[in-house]
């Protein structure tokens, strides 16, 4: 019954138009708020799974490395073991060492990434090399090394330079002044053989190659800089990082998940997300003000239907439920035309890719992504009825504490 009128009050027939008109731009603003907020979470959805994606081919689920020193040495029983964890899908060793390269007078300190056979299946690594390729090194050639596209353009060398480009790598053991000073460092011809795009900071930063080359380059045969893994399941990171921390000699790394090597990143891209929550939903707040306005007016209409109510017996608590209940459908319908407006905007950014983020080719993706998740349509939704119901409370409660009589 308290619904019938709470709805009746809502669409029936009111004296003033004035009132069905602040109803309906309440239920406008409330459909603005919601569709807003859906849009700018999605896209800020869309974003975040495209960097994790892009970050995914770079950082792997879990880095082991050494927590005393640069690079340690891997005894087969302890990489035994790692790999008989259940959720551990594969296993790569990389040597990373600061290098200087040199192309046609062209310097840039580098980090020289060594890779074996098995870190495409941890990071997904050859999908991002877009001219060329890593080959398999042989004792004929020249061992082949793959730029950032930052290191390429600093360089002035790629693929197709044919000339292969100096790479020093400066000696562990050679401290103080030396008489020879090509005696302080190791240096090694590589051949480019490739061209990576992953993201601007790693693009300037890393070059790849095998990682025996980096092994003797820097004379440490036998050593790595850190174990990458590849999980079945990414979700089950934590735990697979606390059943890695007990297994037999784990003491000695320092072992960490995709989000813990990237915590700053995925700090900000969260803090960011809630501040334009925050601010999107002051529209909402705004909004509800509409609710207000037109309850108010509405009691004020409906004052000898609440005297005919409490002849009949209804008590504070029914009358003030109505009201409540007609400020909470104005809510909900203009939360519902706002969720069926933003998704018609959403599937077709998806489809078509309607708003594009630049110049073709500017940027590493054309159209602003999307990414709709059922858990934000239910945070905006709880806080759309939250709001419409604070804003209906005090009218509502006015309408409550009404004590009218009927005269005839």
């Amino acid at each position: 019954m308290i619904f019938q009128i709470a709805w009746r009050y809502l669409w029936g027939k009111k004296s003033t138009q004035a009132i069905q008109l602040i109803a309906w731009v309440s239920m406008l603003a409330m459909a603005v708020g919601t569709a807003a907020l859906l849009v700018v979470l999605s896209v800020f959805n869309g974003f975040e799974s495209f960097i994790k994606d892009l970050y995914s081919d770079f950082y792997p689920d879990i880095r082991m490395t050494a927590k005393v020193g640069k690079t340690f040495s891997l005894s087969p029983s302890f990489e035994a073991q790692i790999q008989a964890l259940p959720n551990v899908g594969a296993c790569s060793h990389t040597l990373e060492e600061k290098v200087l390269l040199n192309f046609d007078e062209n310097q840039v300190i580098a980090t020289l990434k060594g890779i074996d056979r098995t870190y495409d299946l941890t990071s997904h690594f050859s999908r991002k090399i877009k001219y060329g390729s890593l080959p398999e090194a042989d004792s004929q050639h020249h061992p082949p090394l793959v730029l950032g596209l930052g290191l390429s353009n600093r360089l002035a060398a790629n693929e197709e330079s044919g000339l292969p480009l100096l790479c020093y790598s400066f000696r562990k053991e050679a401290i103080g002044m030396q008489v020879d000073p090509t005696s302080v460092y190791n240096t090694q011809l590589f051949m480019v053989s490739g061209i990576y795009m992953l993201q601007e900071e790693i693009d300037q930063q890393y070059a790849f190659t095998h990682l025996d080359q980096v092994q003797a380059l820097t004379e440490q045969n036998g050593q790595l800089s850190a174990i990458e893994l590849k999980l079945h399941d990414n979700t089950l990171a934590d735990e697979t990082k606390k059943e890695l921390q007990q297994l037999p000699g784990a003491s000695d790394f320092k072992i960490e998940t995709r989000y813990e090597q990237n915590r700053t990143l995925y700090f900000i891209m969260q803090s960011e997300r809630w501040a334009v929550f925050a601010i999107l939903t002051l529209m909402l707040i705004i909004a509800s003000f509409n609710i207000i306005g037109s309850l108010s007016m509405l009691v004020i209409e409906k004052e000898k239907d609440i005297a005919i109510f409490q002849a009949m017996g209804m008590n504070k608590r029914q009358i003030r439920n109505i009201f409540l209940l007609t400020g909470m459908l104005m809510a909900m319908i203009g939360a519902g035309i706002g969720s069926i407006l933003a998704l018609v905007l959403l599937w077709g950014q998806q489809a078509f890719g309607w708003i594009k983020l630049g110049q073709d080719g500017a940027f590493l993706i054309e159209a602003y992504p999307v990414d709709i998740q059922a858990q934000d349509f239910v945070l905006i939704y709880s806080t759309v009825l939250f709001l419409a119901m604070l804003a209906a409370f005090i009218p509502a409660m006015k309408a409550s504490k009404k004590s009218n009589s009927l005269r005839i």
